[in-house]
């Protein structure tokens, strides 16, 4: 256990087996030493040389004779905080690693898709989202242009708990059903839109309800904001 621990302070196996004998013996030659950590004599004299470089071990000279004795355990203290300051500056390194990635994963990306099934790709994203979603420009095109799916969707949608802000035209009012999870707003004025924007998490994504549909998905902190901004006008200035 105890040579586990030194192992752990940066002294290798060898390293440990010598010191801890050494303290036990107290004074030992090097052949001693090298019966109680049982270690080769002939590795065990460079492995001395090595803790006396680390400040571990220090000599004595007997009748000509050269002993080895062990510096006080407390100097271990110093390799703990030399440990400490090491970890402490990988784990600087590993936070500025995580931060360049992260920088790299919320870089923009566009993506276009094309028909129900690409559709469908980007509405299924929606529903990973772990912020509100917040959706302007719908005239009801998504329930009666993609009915089969749409009933499904929103069921995930209040199952995830995942809370939803429309703003719509006034011409919805009255043709709207308010889902679970769901508020609703009417803008004083009338428009038929042929497109829809979600904005969720660092996401826009903007469908294009056309004969051959068509949904484009920007990942873009800034352009998400600057619409999530857009978004909270409309909402500011809705009933």
């Amino acid at each position: 256990m105890a040579n586990e621990i030194l192992q752990n302070l940066g002294l290798s196996k060898n390293e440990s087996k010598v010191y801890f004998a050494l303290v036990k013996l107290k004074t030992a030659s090097v052949n001693e030493l090298s019966r109680e950590a049982n270690v080769p004599r002939v590795n065990t004299y460079d492995i001395l040389q090595s803790l006396k470089a680390k400040g571990l071990v220090g000599t004595i000279t007997k009748a000509n004779k050269m002993f080895f004795e062990p510096a006080n355990p407390e100097i271990l203290t110093e390799l703990l905080e030399k440990k400490k300051k090491a970890l402490s500056e990988t784990e600087n390194s590993i936070n500025s690693l995580k931060s360049l990635f992260e920088a790299e994963q919320t870089s923009q990306d566009v993506k276009v898709f094309k028909g129900k099934i690409g559709i469908k790709t980007i509405l299924k994203d929606v529903l990973t989202s772990k912020t509100e979603i917040l959706n302007f420009g719908s005239s009801g095109m998504f329930p009666s242009y993609y009915a089969e799916y749409f009933d499904i969707w929103e069921s995930q949608r209040a199952k995830q708990k995942i809370k939803m802000r429309i703003v719509t035209s006034k011409s919805m009012k009255g043709m709207t059903i308010t889902k679970k999870l769901q508020t609703i707003r009417f803008l004083d004025m009338e428009f038929k839109n042929q497109t829809s924007t979600f904005i969720y998490e660092n996401k826009v994504a903007i469908f294009i309800w056309t004969e051959n549909p068509l949904a484009i998905l920007i990942k873009d902190k800034e352009f998400s904001n600057s619409n999530r901004n857009y978004f909270e006008y409309l909402w500011t200035n809705s009933k």
